[in-house]
C-alpha cells in the first residue's frame, strides 16, 4: 500500500487553514499546517513533506518569501501559492504554481495531484 503524501499547507488565517487541511486529507493526502512562514520552515526541517501549499498574503514571511526560502534549500520540492489576490506577484517566480483562492478546491486538488505526479516522474530518488 502507497503511503499518503505530505502536504505542508501555510496560512495565517485558522478558518482557510482548516477548510484547506478538512478537503485535502478527503482527497487522500497527510496535511501538516502551519501559521505563519517561520512555522512553516521549522516543520519542513524535521518531516519529510511532498509538497508545499502556501498562502501569499501573510504577515512577516510572504509565500513567495517562503517559496525562495523552500528553493534555496530544496529545488525539487513542489511549492503552490494561493492566493485571493488575482495579481500574480513579481517574485512568484520562485514558487512552482500561482493559484487564485477563487479557483476552489476541485482546482486546488487537481493542481496537487499535478504537481505531485511531476514530481515523482522528474526524481529518481
Amino acid at each position: 500500500m502507497n503511503e499518503k503524501e505530505l502536504i505542508l499547507c501555510v496560512d495565517d488565517e485558522e478558518n482557510q487553514l482548516a477548510v484547506r487541511k478538512l478537503v485535502l486529507e478527503q482527497a487522500g493526502y497527510s496535511v501538516l499546517t502551519a501559521g505563519s512562514g517561520q512555522q512553516a520552515l521549522d516543520l519542513l526541517a524535521g518531516h519529510p513533506i511532498d509538497l508545499v501549499l502556501s498562502d501569499h498574503l501573510m504577515p512577516g514571511l510572504t509565500g513567495t518569501e517562503l517559496a525562495r526560502q523552500i528553493k534555496a534549500q530544496d529545488p525539487d520540492l513542489p511549492v503552490i501559492l494561493i492566493s485571493a489576490v488575482n495579481e500574480i506577484p513579481a517574485d512568484a517566480a520562485y514558487a512552482d504554481l500561482f493559484m487564485s483562492k477563487l479557483d476552489g478546491p476541485q482546482a486546488m486538488c487537481q493542481n496537487i495531484a499535478a504537481m505531485l505526479a511531476r514530481s515523482k516522474n522528474g526524481s529518481s530518488s
